[in-house]
């Protein structure tokens, strides 16, 4: 009788699922100058081709990092940075990111369920104020870590071409 009521003890864990039960992608934004972590506040981030409101942060917000979601209805999520600072505010400044990957099904518990993991094939952006981007990682899943580091133009030197 003690162990079956032991059991039952243990069996009935009101934990639940504690992981991050979607593969969301963190984004994290750095000077190409100095390679330091910066926060941006002049930036609007939204999907491109989304449904809806697709508007991931507005321009106001200041923030040093940004999730991307990615659609798992499709094998390509693309994202406009549009920068909305005076001399900078125009549409020829924009980027874009784009993804492509394979969108994977995956278990992962009983309590958590099913969600998607990313595979990333390849990574294109313009490099209006975009430098560069790096991945960490190009398997995008639910734990929690910065993958995508992406290296904004943060010096108003030379060698821009306009």
């Amino acid at each position: 009788i003690y162990i079956i009521a032991l059991t039952a003890l243990v069996a009935c864990n009101s934990a639940g699922c504690l992981d991050n039960g979607s593969a969301l992608p963190l984004a994290g934004f750095y000077s190409s100058s100095t390679k330091s972590a910066i926060s941006v506040s002049t930036v609007e981030i939204r999907g491109i081709g989304a449904p809806n409101d697709s508007v991931l942060m507005e321009s106001g917000s200041s923030a040093s990092q940004v999730y991307l979601p990615m659609r798992s209805t499709t094998n390509t999520t693309s994202w406009l940075f549009k920068y909305n600072q005076e001399g900078i505010n125009y549409d020829f400044y924009n980027d874009t990111i784009t993804f492509t990957y394979d969108a994977i099904p995956y278990f992962a518990s009983e309590e958590c369920g099913a969600m998607y993991i990313y595979r990333v094939n390849s990574l294109s952006y313009t490099k209006h104020l975009i430098d560069s981007i790096g991945l960490v990682d190009s398997l995008f899943t639910n734990v929690e870590l910065e993958r995508i580091h992406i290296f904004f133009r943060t010096d108003t030197g030379e060698g821009d071409d306009q």
